[in-house]
């Protein structure tokens, strides 16, 4: 694999009403708005500080070393910040739908040279996916957003990720699935039922039924389902070779 570019779908900053046509990929964290005592700039989701490094740890085995890295939907720039630290040879660009969180990135991001000023990037535009150069990436990685948007907004994850992923590339899609149509656990089903009841065009997506069908359309094949702490999934998925 070539130099690797991570599309980092992470957690928003935004709050959870979001206008027609618009998503979150932020999780329902009771303390989202926190800022860090040492440094205000810094916003804090205590959710990402709980599994950040069990996402690194499976990441450095899964990703090369080297590379440039566009991370989408940065959120508070906790994950970036921590992926960045511990992968010095990647350069990360993180982005997000809106810049709400952009000045949170920077502050996470500060002494760290291989992070990159975000921009905006919204996963369920056609158009903000063709600003992309077409097979410039060598990985995709989304954090906890599949359940917490719109149907669109995963639509547009695997077919932008295709789209921009060089042929071998990884999409990696971190979070919380149901798998053969059941929940891992009845907390999570729990969690889905009040998803839907606040926004019936979020809650959990089926790995075999929903993704894997997105997954053959788009041209990526599932490499590996790691689970997870927590009743969260790592789903590793291969860009399929295409001739030029």
């Amino acid at each position: 694999m070539r130099a690797v570019t991570l599309l980092a779908l992470t957690r928003s900053s935004r709050a959870l009403s979001m206008p027609p046509g618009g998503y979150t990929s932020r999780t329902m964290d009771p303390n989202a708005g926190a800022v860090d005592a040492q440094n205000p700039a810094k916003m804090l989701s205590p959710s990402c500080d709980r599994n950040k490094a069990a996402i690194l740890s499976e990441y450095l085995t899964i990703l090369p070393s080297s590379g440039r890295a566009l991370e989408v939907a940065s959120g508070t720039g906790q994950h970036v910040a921590h992926f960045a630290a511990a992968l010095p040879g990647v350069r990360f660009c993180p982005s997000d739908l809106t810049t709400d969180a952009f000045g949170s990135v920077a502050a996470w991001a500060e002494g760290l040279d291989n992070v990159e000023a975000p921009f905006a990037h919204d996963c369920a535009s056609v158009s903000d996916w063709a600003k992309l150069e077409p097979k410039s990436f060598d990985a995709v990685i989304v954090a906890n957003m599949c359940h917490i948007s719109p149907w669109m907004v995963t639509e547009g994850l695997f077919t932008g990720a295709a789209r921009v992923l060089a042929d071998g590339g990884r999409l990696c899609v971190y979070g919380p699935f149901t798998t053969g149509g059941e929940h891992t656990s009845e907390s999570n089903a729990d969690f889905d039922r009040s998803l839907r009841a606040r926004d019936p065009s979020w809650g959990y997506r089926d790995i075999e039924r929903d993704l894997g069908a997105l997954a053959d359309k788009a041209g990526v094949a599932l490499l590996k389902r790691i689970a997870m702490p927590a009743n969260n999934f790592l789903l590793v998925y291969a860009r399929c070779a295409t001739e030029e």
